[in-house]
C-alpha cells in the first residue's frame, strides 16, 4: 500500500485557527437557528432547566458526538473498542481505535455520522419542545461546532481515489492506495 495523503487537521490549519474556527461556526450557527425558533415560538414559555441539568447536557455532547463516530463502524465486520478516561477528573473523554483500515465509503459515514444521528434530533426536538428550544439549539451549535474538523477532514475523504482505504493513527488519518 502506498500512503496518498496524511490528513492532520491540526497540522493543516493550526490548533488555535481551528479552535477559532469551530467557535465562530458555533456561534453562527446558534444565531442561524435561534432567530427562526424565536420567531415562531415567540408566545411560548421557556422553561429554565437547573444548571445542573445544562451542566450534564454539555458535557455529554461531546461523548455523544464521539459515540456517533462509531455507529457505521457497527455495521461492518470490524474490531474497535472503547477507551474512556477524564481530563482533569471530571471531564469524560472517549476514545476509539479501530483495528484494521476502513473502506472509504465507510469512512465517509463514520465522519458524517454525529452530525446525522445527533444534530438532526436535536433540531427536531426543538420543533417537538417548544418549551426547550433554546437548550437545545444550544447543543445542537456545540455538535455543529465540534463537527467543524469532521467536515475539514470529509474533504480530503470525498477527493481520495475511489478504490482506497483510511488507517486511522494517533493524530491523523492516513489514506492509502494500491500501487
Amino acid at each position: 500500500m502506498t500512503c496518498w495523503k496524511t490528513v492532520n487537521i491540526s497540522r493543516e490549519l493550526g490548533h488555535n485557527r481551528l479552535a477559532i474556527l469551530s467557535v465562530l461556526v458555533g456561534i453562527l450557527s446558534f444565531s442561524v437557528l435561534y432567530v427562526p425558533f424565536s420567531i415562531i415560538y415567540k408566545g411560548v414559555t421557556i422553561f429554565e432547566p437547573s444548571i445542573y441539568h445544562v451542566m450534564i447536557g454539555l458535557l455529554l455532547i461531546p461523548v455523544l458526538h464521539k459515540l456517533g463516530h462509531a455507529i457505521p463502524i457497527l455495521f461492518t465486520d470490524r474490531e474497535f473498542y472503547f477507551k474512556w478516561s477524564f481530563k482533569y477528573q471530571y471531564l469524560p473523554m472517549l476514545k476509539i481505535r479501530v483495528r484494521s483500515n476502513l473502506s472509504k465509503r465507510t469512512s465517509i459515514l463514520m465522519v458524517l455520522a454525529p452530525s446525522l444521528f445527533l444534530t438532526v434530533p436535536l433540531l427536531f426536538a426543538a420543533t417537538v419542545f417548544p418549551t426547550l428550544y433554546p437548550l437545545l439549539l444550544l447543543f445542537t451549535a456545540i455538535n455543529i461546532a465540534i463537527s467543524v474538523e469532521d467536515w475539514y477532514t470529509l474533504a480530503f475523504f470525498i477527493k481520495a481515489p475511489k478504490k482506497c482505504v483510511v488507517t486511522k493513527t494517533k493524530n491523523n488519518y492516513d489514506i492509502l492506495i494500491q500501487p
